[in-house]
């Protein structure tokens, strides 16, 4: 069936007036969508799983109704804006909500897409259920992520909620991996649509002892192993893409790639930013080749992406998170470890990674085939292997079972009017995976005993067997934190204010991922608790210091790359610990409006710091456009000290400072005049 013959004549628009022919799994999930059925889609990557939802979508839109489509990842979120974009040439108002969780959920009203982060759509619900009646279509990609005990909880939360609230929303759940998906469509009271087809064929194998081994036949490797199978995928066009299980095994892998390979890159002609990577880096990236992991910047992860995008670099060595990232196919993908280093032990790599991970092999519209190899070192690791090429995935499981997590759950529920009572908190969870995969009536007692703790510490109340929040529990809820943080963050508010203090408070909250320490660190971290008269000398209070005085290091302006050498740290991970204690910061912000007033101005200063990584002269400098830290700095250092000073100046005065252009500082010196006239209006 051609696309043509299933959509409104206008809908080609979307694919450049190309009218293909529709793949069966395609047209038998709009079929069944159109039949009013929920549906999960689970087929390999690189399918066409993304048109399915275009086309829902439209649909959608024709019924007068908006689609919401949710992801696991800010990267992902951006990468599906992008391609959604495309849909405006039908008249669909298309958007992205994927960070501040304060913003009231309204704005949905003026847009008929709205992509999301399962954090942000969650986070709308606590704030209003009832924007769920303006949606016709929630689309849950990666539905797989459930089983992920950090993010699963969330999306799960979402999904559970749609169910229990609106059953006439339609949803589309899709997957390259879902081994019990008919556990799943129960749930979801959906059909499936499965298939094995892939657009581009995948040969999978086993290197093992100089061996490539497929289909239990031998091709002799020689001594270089899987360098001769690079070699043979770049020699004919096309990019691999090595995974290893930790940050120094990929730069490793890296380096020892020039060795072998030199595209001889010309870094001027590519146009890559100065100082965006060191020798080292700048080095591997002229010979085509370079590694990828969360410890690299966001500048530096976005630049190489797109290298790799265009080809100029041919070898990239990255780690599994990538696999689960933004969409990177490579027409050959070699996983070099299946092994992980966790809680103290080595463990095997789950088999939905590894398949993630080999999913990536075959470029659509570039490979007629694509090619992905496990590496196994010993025998023990080559039947291991075997069994991720052959046996069956993990079941997606719930991960709701937490206490943190029943604790702020039910804190939403309440908030949000959802549930009132212990019936509605039940009927609530009867709607869960959890209850589809376990006896809901075994968790009366967590049940309980959050309501107790939530009471108790004044987010709720209790009249009758009804169950009402307080301002405090309400904000809470609306700030979308741990109500364990909030009880910090308000015992914060008691102690006289002090920058790191309360930056170790912040960090202190379960909703902040800390950094670890090393015996080489004890000193400094001692030093830190002893000036702050802290008598907790525990691993979590450790851990608090070590990030407080990092961040602390962050709003004193210290260089990123400084910082992350001076603690053995990646600048991915300064900018990841900046990001989630803004928003923890902002939430201390937001109680002292409630319980300290006076302190209020000076968190407001101390979030925005957070946020930009500033001291405290400048504030009102980053306010400009395409100002942040180190324009602001050079901005301020160079005697234009206010936003007045700049919307004053002439354009050659700021071209001359470094990193301004002409048009750089024209935009500015615009930019600051409306800034500067919006002050005094």
């Amino acid at each position: 069936m051609k696309l043509s013959e299933i959509t409104p004549p206008d809908f080609l628009k979307v694919t450049n007036n190309n009218d293909f022919t529709l793949y069966d799994h395609q047209k038998e999930a709009v079929l069944k969508l159109r039949d009013n059925k929920n549906v999960i889609v689970s087929v390999p990557t690189a399918s066409g799983k993304t048109l399915i939802g275009y086309i829902s979508i439209y649909d959608t839109y024709l019924k007068g109704r908006k689609s919401m489509y949710i992801v696991p990842l800010r990267s992902l979120a951006m990468e599906k804006f992008t391609e959604l974009l495309s849909l405006r040439d039908l008249g669909l108002k298309v958007t992205m909500s994927i960070g501040d969780y304060d913003v009231p959920p309204s704005f949905v009203k003026n847009y008929d897409v709205i992509i999301a982060t399962s954090e942000r759509a969650d986070s709308m619900l606590h704030r209003d259920p009832d924007i769920l009646n303006y949606f016709g279509l929630v689309i849950i990609d990666e539905i797989h992520m459930i089983s992920d005990p950090s993010r699963g909880p969330r999306l799960e939360t979402v999904i559970s909620s749609m169910l229990y609230l609106n059953p006439e929303i339609l949803l589309l759940g899709l997957s390259a991996t879902v081994s019990n998906i008919h556990e799943l469509a129960e749930w979801m009271n959906a059909d499936t649509v499965i298939s094995n087809f892939r657009a581009v064929p995948l040969e999978t194998g086993i290197v093992f002892k100089n061996n490539l081994i497929v289909n239990g036949e031998k091709k002799h490797l020689g001594r270089d192993d899987e360098v001769s199978l690079i070699k043979e995928s770049l020699e004919s066009g096309g990019q691999a893409l090595i995974f290893r299980n930790s940050r120094r095994n990929a730069e490793k892998y890296a380096q020892s790639m020039v060795n072998f390979f030199d595209f001889q890159n010309d870094l001027e002609t590519l146009e890559i930013p100065p100082d965006l990577f060191n020798e080292a880096q700048a080095n591997m990236i002229s010979h085509g080749v370079m590694f990828h992991h969360a410890g690299l910047s966001n500048d530096q992860r976005t630049e190489i992406e797109k290298l790799f995008r265009e080809g100029y670099i041919h070898i990239l060595a990255a780690t599994p998170t990538l696999a689960a990232g933004v969409n990177l196919p490579a027409r050959t993908v070699i996983i070099r470890d299946i092994t992980r280093f966790s809680d103290g032990y080595s463990k095997p790599i789950s088999g939905i990674e590894i398949q993630q991970m080999i999913g990536r092999a075959g470029r659509p519209k570039y490979d007629k085939k694509g090619f992905g190899y496990i590496y196994a070192a010993s025998a023990g690791m080559f039947h291991v292997a075997e069994g991720y090429l052959t046996g069956e995935l993990e079941p997606v499981i719930s991960r709701m079972d937490s206490n943190s997590l029943i604790r702020f759950n039910i804190l939403a529920l309440i908030s949000s009017g959802i549930a009132r009572d212990l019936k509605g908190i039940e009927d609530f969870y009867g709607k869960t995976l959890l209850a589809v995969q376990n006896d809901i009536d075994d968790y009366g007692l967590s049940f309980e005993s959050a309501i107790y703790f939530l009471t108790d510490n004044d987010f709720i109340t209790e009249e009758n067997g009804v169950y009402n929040a307080t301002k405090f529990g309400r904000l809470t809820s609306d700030l979308y934190i741990d109500p364990v943080t909030s009880l910090i963050l308000r015992k914060c508010l008691d102690l006289e204010f002090s920058e790191e203090l309360y930056l170790y408070y912040i960090s202190k909250t379960p909703d902040m991922i800390t950094f670890n320490y090393r015996a080489s660190d004890y000193e400094y971290m001692e030093e830190f608790l002893d000036r702050h008269n802290i008598n907790d000398f525990s691993e979590e209070s450790m851990k608090a210091a070590k990030t407080a005085i990092i961040l602390n290091e962050w709003i004193s302006e210290v260089p990123i790359n400084t910082i992350a050498d001076n603690f053995g740290i990646g600048p991915g991970d300064i900018q990841a610990k900046a990001s989630s204690a803004d928003w923890i910061s902002y939430s201390l912000y937001r109680l002292a409006g409630m319980f300290d007033k006076l302190k209020e101005n000076s968190l407001l200063h101390l979030n925005i710091r957070v946020k930009e990584g500033i001291k405290e002269d400048i504030i009102r400098i980053i306010e400009i456009p395409q100002i942040g830290r180190v324009r602001g700095r050079r901005l301020y250092n160079n005697g234009f000290t206010s936003v007045e000073a700049i919307a004053g100046a002439r354009v050659e005065d700021i071209a001359r400072i470094f990193g301004f252009s002409t048009k750089l500082a024209r935009d500015i010196i615009e930019n600051a005049g409306k800034l500067n006239k919006r002050y005094y209006r």
